[in-house]
């Protein structure tokens, strides 16, 4: 499955870092949904929104000369694209940079917008034929999957947009997310592409290798490429390699961001080590991520307000929180204030998260008659169904069904040889509550389930065979201890003990019980 995945447009401009900036145009498209055959995206929208707001920040693209579409229909798309003619025409030459960038899903005819498609001979042509001196594109489309997604696209020829510089002072540059044949992926983590997510973290300064303030479109690519090669292959759905196609006339530096002239700033001390991530809760949004190395200082452009730090380790997270202001520089604190689990940042703003499995286990009546002779220990197996985030962090709904049963042999002094066999039935739900999130997942739940149970006894020698069957509530309360595997996989041991009110010859009896389960469960 091949993913093309064109990130179009950039800017790019020899630099003169004390000069003031030449016009910039951005536009910046991203498109969820695709053709028919394609799965539908999470985080289209999302990338796109942030590499707006990155431009803006950091590269000096005025809001007049920023364009965001989010969805757009094939016509929405052209207008917009005669809009930047317009714009850069205003100033056409070698001191106008252009930035065109698009997440979606793409194929080898062209970008996809829900059943609509931009050719890609257009595409070629508006980004050869732009007025703006330099042009550098980025194209970000793949398709979908579950804790990461695989972002659309189908098996193509090698997409070769063929742009060159034509003698006079200007360029194109066109980076894409993956190579022929790949995948480009999502993650739930960082609440986007990776590729994109790495752009984003390059743009705010983690791609100064220089340390000069500055941003070039060479640092740019290096470090989008070996950062996505890495995350990618980690993440288990395939190794996705950026690509460059780079044709320019001239000479000088091509800079795509000032992070150091950014209005408000986040500075890592020299002390701190470790990988992190700037989540912002209040938009949801992962902001960067910096892998921060000892006796270096690092320093972000990021937007004011409050920032969640997260270390990053293999079993959790460790969180610390601070503050930016407008128009200033905060700095990181060296220690965390807590752990929290490796997958807080999968479920804190992902909505509902749907998990179903299958469990299997023991259950057994304390009283030694009833185990005897009314209902026997039985085995019982079925399926349940879990949903995170509906309720609240640490709190987990969920229903199961399970069935399953026993037989015995034995006889009486009265009606010699008796056989006897029990059906249950179970259909319960309950609430979990976790108390514990590492190194294992413990919980503490109360449940209450509809019990229901048939007996046989069956006399050979009478030929006779009597069937009853009783039904009632039973409440419970149960223990969970488990583990998560690759971010998806919950295997669990479960305990739990409930009561039933039975009737049996006119008598009511009060029985306890207890039941013993082990289960997996696959998130969705």
């Amino acid at each position: 499955m091949r993913c093309l995945a064109l990130l179009v447009a950039l800017w790019c401009f020899p630099v003169d870092a004390a000069g003031d900036p030449p016009l910039r145009v951005a536009l910046v498209v991203g498109h969820n949904t695709g053709h028919a055959d394609t799965v539908p995206l999470r985080f289209a929208h999302a990338d796109a929104a942030k590499m707006a707001g990155i431009f803006t920040a950091v590269a000096q693209v005025s809001q007049e000369g920023l364009i965001l579409l989010e969805g757009p229909s094939l016509d929405e798309l052209r207008i917009a694209m005669a809009k930047v003619e317009r714009l850069l025409s205003a100033s056409p030459g070698p001191d106008t940079e252009f930035l065109f960038y698009f997440s979606g899903h793409a194929d080898d005819k062209g970008l996809q917008l829900d059943s609509e498609t931009l050719p890609m001979d257009e595409l070629r042509s508006f980004l050869k034929e732009s007025k703006a001196g330099v042009t550098v594109a980025f194209i970000d489309a793949c398709h979908s999957g579950a804790v990461v997604r695989d972002k659309g696209g189908k098996r193509v020829p090698v997409l070769e947009l063929g742009l060159a510089g034509d003698g006079e002072t200007r360029g194109v540059a066109v980076i894409t997310s993956s190579s022929a044949g790949e995948k480009s992926q999502e993650s739930e983590e960082l609440r986007g592409s990776f590729f994109t997510h790495f752009l984003a973290s390059g743009l705010r300064g983690d791609a100064d290798g220089s340390g000069d303030g500055r941003v070039t479109l060479h640092e740019l690519y290096q470090y989008a490429y070996n950062k996505t090669i890495r995350r990618t292959w980690s993440s288990g759905g395939g190794s996705q390699h950026p690509t460059f196609d780079y044709s320019m006339t001239g000479t000088g530096e091509v800079v795509l961001a000032f992070p150091g002239r950014a209005s408000s700033r986040l500075v890592f001390p020299s002390a701190m080590e470790g990988n992190y991530l700037l989540y912002r809760a209040d938009k949801d949004s992962v902001l960067a991520e910096v892998d921060k190395k000892k006796g270096v200082v690092a320093i972000l452009a990021v937007p004011p307000g409050t920032i969640d730090l997260f270390r990053r380790s293999d079993a959790a997270l460790e969180r610390s929180t601070v503050v930016v202001r407008e128009g200033e520089e905060a700095v990181a604190p060296e220690k965390g204030t807590g752990e929290v689990s490796r997958n807080y940042l999968l479920e804190k703003g992902a909505g509902p998260i749907v998990s179903v499995g299958a469990k299997g286990g023991y259950q057994f009546f304390w009283d030694e008659g009833i185990r005897e002779k009314s209902i026997l220990p039985a085995m019982l197996g079925g399926m349940e169904v879990r949903v995170r985030n509906l309720l609240g962090p640490g709190v987990v709904p969920y229903v199961e069904a399970l069935v399953g049963g026993a037989a015995s042999s034995g006889s009486s002094s009265t009606l010699g040889p008796l056989a006897r066999s029990t059906t249950s039935i179970e259909v319960g739900t309950g609430v979990a509550w976790t108390l514990l999130a590492r190194p294992v997942v413990v919980e503490l739940s109360p449940e209450v389930a509809l019990f229901y149970v048939q007996r046989s006894v069956d006399n050979p020698a009478l030929e006779t065979e009597d069937t009853d069957w009783y039904l009632n509530v039973a409440p419970m309360a149960s223990l969970l201890v488990g583990r998560e595997f690759f971010s998806s996989v919950h295997v669990a041991l479960q305990v739990r003990s409930g009561y039933l009110y039975f009737r049996e010859d006119s008598k009511a009896r009060n029985l306890g019980f207890s039941e013993m389960f082990l289960s997996a469960l696959v998130r969705l």
